[in-house]
C-alpha cells in the first residue's frame, strides 16, 4: 500500500520543550505545523514515570529561569498552577546529615506541580488552545528527513505500522543530534546539505545515564530539601539523588538516582538489573533499613543521550537554506531545559521569518 501523503508548512522533530516552543513561535505566524514524537507523550527528557503507587521523575529533576524569556513562560506557568518553586539549593556533601539545610544560592528552582512533565503538558495544551494550525502527535516515529525539489519530506512509521509521508516547506529536528543526523543520512540528501554544518554537529556528544527508580516502605533520610547534587563529576557512580515524596509529587517515599556520565557510559551494556544493585549500595545511607526489604518496588530506566559534553556556541544550526532545515535543542545552548527553551525559540523565530509572513 502506497504511503498517505500529507501537506504542512513546517514539521517538528520532537515534542520535547525545544519542539514545543518551536511549534509555538512557528505557528503564532500562522503556520500549519506538525509535532512529532515517537514516545507516547510529550516532555522528551523531561520525563515522570509512575512506579506503583509512587510517582518518580526519572529524567530532568529541576529547572531554573535566569533569561527574560523563560522568566515570562515559567511566571506564567506559576500562576497557572503548572509549575511551583522547589528550593533555591541542594546538599552537595553526601556526609551531610539528615537535618542539615541544603545548600543555597538565591536561585529557584523549579518543578512541575505533578512532575516534570507538567511544563510540556502546559505548554503543548497551550498549543492547542490558541487556535493555531498546530498538530502535536505522539506514538509516531520518524525514520527519515529528505529533501525532494524545495520541500521537506519526512517518512513517519505510525503506531500501527502504517507509512505516511508529510511534505512541509521547511523543518526543524530537536531530537539528540546523533539521532537527528540518522534521519537525515537515511533521507539520502547527504549531498544537499551544508557539509560545514554537518561537520558541526558531528562533533557533538552525549553521556548516558542509568536512572533508577526506588519506591521505599518508609520515608528516605536525605537531607532538605530531599535531594543531594553530587555532580557529573562524582568520585563515585552517583550524580544525583532526590526523594519524590519530600519533593512533593509522590504519596509514598521514592528514591530517584541518577548514576554519572562515566559510570553510565562504562556499563551501559550491562544487565540493568546489576546495574541498578550497585547504584542502590552507593545510596544505602539514605535509605531507612535493609535495602533488601526497605525497598519494594524499582525500576531502571537507560537514557542513551542523557546529557550533551560538547555545546554548540550558536542556539541553533542551519544544515539546509532551501528548503530550511534547522537543528537545535541543548545541545546548542547549554543542557538545561531552559537551554532548550532559549534553542527552540530562536529557531523558531527564524523558520517562521524564513516561511514569509501570513499562513495559508
Amino acid at each position: 500500500m502506497p504511503a498517505k501523503i500529507s501537506t504542512v508548512d513546517c514539521v517538528v522533530i520532537g515534542a520535547g520543550i525545544a519542539g514545543l516552543v518551536t511549534a509555538a513561535r512557528v505557528g503564532g505566524h500562522g503556520r500549519r505545523v506538525l509535532v512529532l514524537d515517537k514516545s507516547r507523550g510529550v516532555g522528551g527528557r523531561m520525563a515522570t514515570r509512575r512506579v506503583g503507587e509512587a510517582v518518580c521523575d526519572h529524567g530532568a529533576q529541576f529547572f531554573t529561569q535566569r533569561t527574560p524569556g523563560f522568566h515570562g513562560v515559567v511566571e506564567q506557568a506559576v500562576h497557572e498552577s503548572a509549575v511551583v518553586e522547589w528550593c533555591r539549593g541542594f546538599a552537595r556533601d553526601g556526609s551531610i546529615a539528615v537535618d542539615a539545610a541544603g545548600a543555597g544560592d538565591g536561585h529557584p528552582r523549579y518543578r512541575g506541580v505533578r512532575g516534570m512533565t507538567d511544563l510540556p503538558k502546559w505548554l503543548a495544551a497551550g498549543l492547542a488552545g490558541r487556535g493555531t494550525e498546530i498538530e502535536v502527535r505522539t506514538g509516531a516515529k520518524v525514520t527519515a528527513v529528505a529533501i525532494a525539489a524545495d520541500r521537506v519530506r519526512v517518512s513517519i512509521e505510525g503506531q500501527d505500522g502504517a507509512a505516511e509521508v508529510v511534505e512541509a516547506a521547511g523543518c526543524v529536528l530537536t531530537a539528540p543530534v546523533p539521532q537527528a543526523l540518522d534521519l537525515l543520512t537515511a533521507g539520502g540528501s547527504l549531498d544537499r546539505l551544508e557539509a560545514h554544518a554537518i561537520e558541526r554537529l558531528r562533533t557533538v556528544d552525549y553521556d548516558p545515564c542509568f536512572a533508577v527508580m526506588l519506591v521505599l516502605d518508609r520515608p528516605s533520610l536525605l537531607p532538605e530539601p530531599g535531594a543531594i547534587q553530587f555532580g557529573g563529576d562524582a568520585p563515585g557512580p552517583v550524580a544525583w539523588v532526590a526523594d519524590n515524596q519530600r519533593k512533593g509529587i509522590s504519596a509514598v517515599p521514592a528514591l530517584t538516582v541518577h548514576a554519572t556520565g562515566a559510570f553510565s557510559r562504562e556499563h551501559f551494556d550491562e544487565p540493568p538489573e546489576e546495574v541498578a544493585a550497585v547504584l542502590v549500595d552507593a545510596v544505602r545511607p539514605w535509605i531507612d533499613g535493609d535495602p533488601r526489604t526497605a525497598v519494594v518496588e524499582r525500576s531502571v530506566h537507560r537514557w542513551k543521550f542523557a546529557t550533551p559534553t560538547t555545546i554548540l556556541p550558536d542556539l541553533f544550526v542551519s544544515v539546509s537554506l532551501s528548503p530550511p532545515i534547522l537543528c537545535c535543542g541543548d545541545a546548542f545552548a547549554g543542557p538545561r531545559v531552559e537551554g532548550a527553551f532559549s534553542s527552540g525559540a530562536a529557531a523558531g523565530t527564524m523558520l517562521a521569518d524564513r516561511l514569509g509572513g501570513g499562513g495559508r
